[in-house]
């Protein structure tokens, strides 16, 4: 086993980085809030914001090749994962005509689409033909903007282990990773501005303990807390999710599972 110091990742880190999408940054022009003492024009403000199919498009890659991910088993390799959409909830702002319900979280945040995944890993299409799909009855999906969004909208990935280069050993670990779809923006851009879309929840499955608990780190320091996220970001929103409950099934973690109804298969 490698020396984690010596990669300056361990193996769970380094997947969260490799799976994370960058997505182009956009501009709109946004008068400025007030007037000025002077009695001068206020000057426009530039606010930045991403568009919902450029979020899906940072996938089609991978949805059709895969991702790599360097890990550190008994030597160096790069293990491939191949993405699906688990769950997605957007919530706009303003209630819009091809898609929103009856469900809100206030006067700025109204339910406009909801999916979580019925079908096991075996039978799922590629993330980028699901989203295809939905977009088909909600076209919001590729046009709405982050700034429509209210902060509750976020979407859910289901990674499965594909191929390994070099073939060292079997890496059968499933993924949930948790992305929300308004970005925090820095204050500063370059010329080619890119947002990531950190995980900020994460839920493994069969993750053998010399592969994901790397001594050294704090990994399973790590790995408790993106499930605790996760399970407090459910709980948030009100949803429940068949992987969730999968992935979940059999840990003594004491979370706060979001109660319901739901279909548990195995990968």
């Amino acid at each position: 086993m490698g020396n984690p110091s010596e990669r300056g990742k361990s193996n769970f880190e380094s997947f969260l980085k490799h799976i994370s999408p960058s997505v182009p940054v956009n501009f709109h022009t946004q008068s400025r809030v007030g007037s000025s003492s002077s009695g001068a024009k206020a000057e426009p403000e530039r606010k930045p914001h991403i568009v919902l199919g450029d979020i899906w498009e940072a996938y089609e890659l991978w949805s059709c090749f895969a991702v790599g991910v360097p890990l550190t088993l008994r030597r160096d390799t790069t293990q491939y994962y191949a993405p699906t959409l688990s769950a997605i909830q957007i919530f706009t702002k303003k209630p819009l005509i091809d898609g929103s319900s009856s469900r809100s979280f206030g006067e700025d945040c109204h339910l406009y689409l909801e999916f979580d995944q019925p079908l096991s890993f075996e039978e799922r299409p590629p993330l980028i033909d699901t989203v295809a799909e939905l977009a088909e009855t909600h076209h919001g999906m590729n046009s709405l903007k982050s700034s429509d969004l209210s902060e509750n909208s976020w979407f859910c990935v289901s990674w499965s282990p594909s191929l390994q280069i070099p073939t060292v050993e079997d890496v059968d670990a499933y993924f949930l990773t948790y992305h929300s779809m308004t970005p925090v923006f820095p204050e500063t851009f370059p010329q080619e501005a890119k947002v990531e879309l950190p995980v900020f929840g994460a839920v493994g499955s069969k993750l053998p303990d010399d592969v994901w608990n790397m001594p050294g780190t704090t990994d399973q320091e790590n790995i408790k807390m993106h499930e605790e996220s996760a399970a407090s970001w459910l709980g948030k929103v009100m949803f429940t999710q068949n992987d969730f409950k999968m992935f979940m099934a059999g840990k003594a973690t004491g979370l706060p599972f979001p109660t319901g109804v739901v279909t548990i298969y195995l990968p």
